[in-house]
């Protein structure tokens, strides 16, 4: 199931609750057509209603006040995980912490060759290890489109160029 159908199946089941709260016991309103961005033709039949349950009438909650939270401190890359590591207002440090940290597990991301060898990317400019370059290589080996392939590659001549200066 698409996520457009799952977020139209969500809406249309919001708008029933919220509808019957102000009708106790009215008939269900039928369901709404697909959503404008959406031709009819793309759309699968809607399931027929099934028994629907009827919700208790509950008064509106409150809004409460928001809790002032702390910033969470991040694990440190020595690795001891859970020792927190101070990073203050410097998110180029977190960055770098993160890319760090995913670079060994790169392995376990599940994404296109393109978005995988933007990852790599990512760090060689934020790391300027030379240690990704190979990893690198392998992602940019196994885009499709040629154009997308060569740019990366000549990216990557172009890093391992800078890097040996």
């Amino acid at each position: 199931m698409n996520q457009n159908r799952k977020d139209n199946d969500l809406q249309r089941a919001i708008d029933e609750i919220t509808q019957k709260g102000g009708q106790q016991g009215g008939a269900p309103k039928p369901a709404q057509g697909p959503a404008p961005s959406q031709p009819a033709s793309m759309m699968p039949p809607a399931p027929a209603p099934a028994n629907t349950m009827k919700l208790p009438n509950m008064p509106a909650p409150s809004p409460a006040p928001a809790p002032t939270m702390a910033m969470p401190s991040m694990p440190s890359m020595g690795g001891s995980f859970g020792r927190p590591m101070s990073y203050g207002a410097d998110i180029s440090k977190v960055k770098e912490a993160a890319l760090k940290e995913l670079f060994p597990i790169m392995d376990r991301v599940e994404v296109e060759p393109e978005k995988r060898f933007l990852l790599y990317q990512e760090m060689l400019n934020t790391m300027r290890d030379k240690a990704v370059i190979a990893p690198a290589y392998e992602a940019a080996r196994q885009i499709r489109d040629d154009k997308v392939r060569a740019d990366s590659l000549l990216y990557l001549i172009n890093s391992i160029d800078e890097m040996s200066l």
